[in-house]
């Protein structure tokens, strides 16, 4: 192969890379912008995937223990069970659904509230929490549920 010949082919070489690194740059950038979208919407689908799923489970227990108290094999033990889980149930979807909204009234734009036989979470959809929202949170919470603050666990969440 001729000097000349040589020369082209490393020059055609060496276009083809700095190409190849253009492209992986600019293509690269634009995955990342959409990745970075994605969890933006992650985020803020976190709230409506929690609700809709956590509503779900909870169809299915009430529809579980409806079924227990309507069945006649079932015993009355079980039945008297099943009545006082599905009170407990009931009376734990009003807290959370009360706190909730309580919560969103402070002025956060959505909230996920779990209640349990200890303790209370809550996610926040907020950046960050300075003290005195905390406090402004902890406040509602303690006086709807007479929990202690050791008992709340607040979690923020940036959307």
């Amino acid at each position: 192969m001729s000097k000349k010949k040589k020369i082209i082919v490393l020059a055609s070489m060496v276009a083809l890379l700095v190409l190849t690194g253009c492209l992986n740059y600019f293509l690269n950038r634009s995955n990342t912008q959409r990745a970075d979208a994605d969890n933006t919407t992650t985020y803020t689908d976190y709230f409506t995937a929690s609700h809709a799923d956590r509503d779900s489970s909870r169809t299915e227990t009430v529809m579980y223990y409806e079924a227990i108290i309507g069945s006649e094999a079932s015993s009355q033990e079980a039945k008297a069970d099943a009545e006082k889980n599905l009170a407990a149930l009931v009376a734990s979807m009003e807290t959370e659904q009360r706190l909730e909204s309580l919560i969103k009234a402070l002025g956060y734009d959505d909230c996920l509230v779990t209640v349990g036989t200890e303790n209370i979470n809550i996610i926040l959809k907020s950046a960050a929490l300075t003290d005195q929202e905390v406090a402004q949170v902890l406040d509602v919470i303690i006086s709807e549920t007479g929990k202690t603050a050791s008992n709340v666990r607040i979690k923020p969440i940036d959307a």
